[in-house]
């Protein structure tokens, strides 16, 4: 039995985005630290630039997966038999174009943190992925008039919108708040710091994705009805149960453990053990949360909006 092609690009789209975000993450905390002077600062930086350069190399390699299978799928060939139909997507297609610009921002964007070690060198390989996330939407539901039309420019900043929030989460909980040596005075302020970073970004990446996501479902759906009992609009439903179960927690760390954690660290004081445990763990949570929204995103990214099926 063969392998099912759409179902393979699903797959390997998930992975695809997600290490992206992980490497706009990581890259986002390397500016955020980059003039950090704390042990715990200064101790961070190493590991973040693996994990930027790291996440994007793994990106790479699954969108080489999702080009091989877009290639099967179009030439409808077995996986095994898709490597004259890749050239021929390469060469002569718009989706062998998106591909190329993708393929090289992502190379910029793992090699860049690991050559550039000051604040410029995060800065750039973000960019990098900026036109990576573009070369998708411009293979999207939204490029039906044109690379450069207003609904590619929204889905654009959608993507990216997204990825700076699930890339913050999962680099703070798994990388920059992991640490569980001992913290002096001056690691505490600027830990706070981080964490007050990363709350307003996540913060401004949300209001930026209820504004993107609104536009975009204007754009996709015709009516309410259209919402209700379409694969579509099913898809679109449980992504959006999903980010708003996310934006619970994020709401219970910046609004609950975030305060009492944030005051004592900011003034240098010992805050509970308690607190920095709690918020790492709502934040493992959220993070879980949130790729199981990009999975759903992807499921709806392939899914023909109403509209474009009639």
């Amino acid at each position: 039995m063969g392998v099912d092609i759409a179902i393979l690009l699903k797959v390997v789209t998930v992975p695809l985005y997600l290490f992206a975000a992980v490497a706009a993450g990581a890259n986002m905390a390397v500016f955020w630290l980059a003039d950090a002077r704390s042990p715990w600062a200064v101790g961070q930086l190493p590991s973040l630039r693996r994990w930027a350069a790291g996440g994007a190399l793994l990106a790479l390699s699954a969108s080489v997966a999702a080009l091989c299978a877009e290639a099967a799928e179009m030439a409808e060939v077995p996986l095994s038999e898709a490597m004259p139909a890749v050239a021929t997507m390469l060469a002569s297609t718009h989706y062998g174009l998106a591909w190329s610009i993708g393929a090289g921002a992502l190379v910029v964007a793992a090699v860049l943190p690991l050559l550039l070690r000051a604040r410029g060198g995060g800065t750039i390989a973000f960019g990098a992925l900026a036109v990576f996330w573009y070369s998708r939407s411009m293979v999207s539901h939204a490029s039906g008039n044109g690379d450069a039309s207003l609904p590619v420019l929204v889905d654009w900043l959608h993507l990216v919108l997204v990825s700076v929030w699930l890339g913050a989460v999962v680099i703070a909980a798994l990388v920059a708040l992991a640490s569980r040596r001992d913290v002096q005075e001056k690691d505490r302020r600027e830990r706070a710091a981080y964490v007050a970073a990363l709350s307003a970004s996540a913060t401004i990446a949300l209001v930026g994705i209820v504004i993107t996501g609104l536009a975009s479902g204007w754009h996709n759906l015709r009516s309410l009805d259209d919402l209700l009992g379409t694969p579509y609009g099913n898809a679109l439903l449980a992504k959006l149960a999903l980010v708003a179960v996310a934006v619970l927690l994020g709401g219970v760390n910046r609004f609950i453990v975030m305060p009492p954690w944030i005051l004592s660290e900011g003034a240098g004081r010992p805050a509970a053990a308690t607190l920095p445990r709690r918020f790492r763990l709502v934040l493992q949570i959220e993070a879980t949360i949130l790729i199981a929204a990009l999975a759903m995103a992807v499921v709806l990214a392939a899914t023909p909006p109403p509209g474009a099926a009639t």
